[in-house]
């Protein structure tokens, strides 16, 4: 690659060429691509450029600093001095390589949303208006630039990939690009890669290419997350553990962190991250958010709610969820009318199955039960198999005295919670015979879902045993019969399954 060459004035004094060796291992550096290699060739170069060679280095120098601010930008880091040094270097450089226009192009390049509020990424790209009206001709300016090829063509790259132009193939996929731009070093193959979002076996290619690549770690933790629901999130502890060492002032990677304690359950573990992430970005609403599931999951009530409160006062982007934790976390305390306000908010807002069966419990305890069978209805007709809306569906009936319409939904809370037991243990086996993921993970996964299974097991047998007493009270005693053997399954419900079917076992009429 060539350098940037600026012709000296007819009086200035003869400039030595850099030294050959170490502007050559600092180019190679630029070209290996991760952020230490970055900031090695950075170094090298202004040392090059300390004395009577910085007219022909001093570029680099700028070119180093904009790939950094990139970086930095890529793993929300706090900005070092990157763009500040490439604003002073700017002056030195010749008008004709307009340095502004390239940080002005630096600067609209958003940073890594996981790493701050989402209000604060929408409102970014709303200041980035005008860039996108004129961001073809960027890209094609950038394409003759006076910078060298590599350096232009990473932040063509971080352009198409924030600003991608519509209903067209991916920009970042060489193939499909009108000017293909060459992927050939670890520099712009990562930087295609961790926009693609695709294989991790691609980033490892990366990793495998320049070992101190850490920050693809995040990236692969990243992909292996979005599917961790279906196929388990891999080896993303390790991978986050490994860029979390490098990078510890990134709330990007403190907050997947905590993203992933959370899925596997580690609630305290999450807590901490979440934690760590507000420390580093105070705004960032996600991480209050799930600061507010783990203090629920650990019981912690009040301080569930004084979150939920911090994240409603701020108008949040995720207000929905916070009314709606903040309900379920005064419920947990009795305090109904506070919950019935919450839940009433968060129904304004979304009307998911979750928000309406707690709804639903909540006017069901407060005694309200038109209200309560309305949400409960709406929160079965919904997904048709929420199982707690069934049960409490059938405690309204009871409420009422509607003996047989309480049995029915009983009846249906029974063969939700057989069902649901039965796909976890499903789920299970599945597990059992996955052999490849993570040791503790799998554990984890494995004894959260036993206990699962083993509780809707209980309730199935406890759905069964109200199903048949209800039954028999509306006088179907074939049914209640029925369901009265169901519950006998369930051995802690002997003693009152036993006293059922004695009275079911009377002559009708007897005393």
């Amino acid at each position: 690659m060539l350098a940037v060459v600026f012709a000296p004035g007819c009086a200035s004094p003869p400039i030595a060429r850099p030294q050959p060796g170490v502007l050559a291992t600092a180019d190679a550096g630029l070209l290996q691509g991760c952020y230490d290699c970055l900031l090695e060739a950075r170094a090298s170069y202004r040392r090059l450029a300390a004395g009577g060679e910085r007219p022909r280095v001093v570029a680099r120098v700028f070119e180093a600093d904009l790939l950094i601010a990139l970086r930095e930008k890529e793993l929300a880091l706090p900005p070092s001095d990157a763009l500040a040094d490439a604003r002073r270097i700017a002056a030195e450089l010749p008008r004709d390589v307009e340095p502004g226009r390239y940080l002005a192009l630096v600067d609209a390049i958003p940073s890594e949303p996981m790493g701050s509020a989402r209000r604060d990424g929408q409102a970014f790209r709303a200041a980035q208006r005008a860039l996108v009206v004129r961001l073809d001709a960027e890209r094609a300016w950038l394409s003759n630039g006076r910078l060298r090829a590599p350096v232009r063509d990473y932040l063509r790259l971080a352009l198409d990939c924030a600003y991608p132009k519509p209903q067209e193939p991916s920009p970042t996929d060489p193939a499909a690009s009108a000017a293909p731009l060459p992927v050939a070093s670890p520099l712009l193959a990562y930087r295609v890669e961790i926009c693609s979002f695709g294989l991790t076996s691609a980033l490892a290619a990366v990793r495998d290419r320049e070992p101190r690549f850490v920050e693809t770690s995040f990236f692969i933790a990243n992909i292996e997350m979005v599917g961790a629901a279906q196929d388990g999130p891999g080896h993303a502890k390790a991978h986050l553990a490994e860029v979390l060492a490098r990078f510890p002032t990134s709330p990007a990677i403190t907050f997947l962190t905590a993203s992933y304690d959370q899925f596997v359950g580690d609630h305290a573990e999450a807590l901490r991250f979440y934690d760590r992430t507000l420390a580093l970005q105070p705004a960032h609403d996600e991480a209050l958010l799930g600061r507010t599931i783990c203090l629920t999951n650990l019981a912690r009530s009040q301080e569930a709610i004084d979150a939920a409160t911090q994240l409603i006062a701020r108008g949040a982007g995720n207000l929905a969820e916070a009314y709606y934790w903040r309900a379920w976390n005064h419920h947990t305390l009795a305090r109904l009318a506070e919950a019935r306000a919450d839940i009433a908010a968060a129904k304004e807002l979304i009307t998911t199955a979750n928000v309406l069966t707690l709804a639903g419990i909540i006017e069901h305890d407060q005694r309200d039960l038109d209200p309560a069978q309305a949400d409960l209805e709406a929160a079965i007709a919904s997904t048709g198999h929420d199982c707690t809306a069934q049960w409490y569906l059938g405690l309204v009936y009871r409420e009422r005295k509607r003996w047989l319409a309480s049995g029915h939904a009983f009846e249906a809370a029974m063969t939700c919670y057989r069902d649901r037991a039965q796909d976890t243990a499903d789920r299970i086996r599945v597990l059992q015979d996955r052999a490849e993921l993570d040791p503790d993970y799998r554990a984890r996964q494995i004894a959260s879902l036993e206990a699962s299974a083993f509780a809707d097991t209980r309730q199935q047998h406890a759905a069964a045993l109200i199903a048949a007493s209800d039954d028999a009270t509306g006088g179907d005693i074939v049914s209640a019969k029925t369901l009265a053997e169901i519950a006998g399954k369930d051995p802690a419900l002997a003693d009152r399954v036993a006293k059922l079917r004695a009275l079911l076992d009377k002559p009708r009429g007897s005393p």
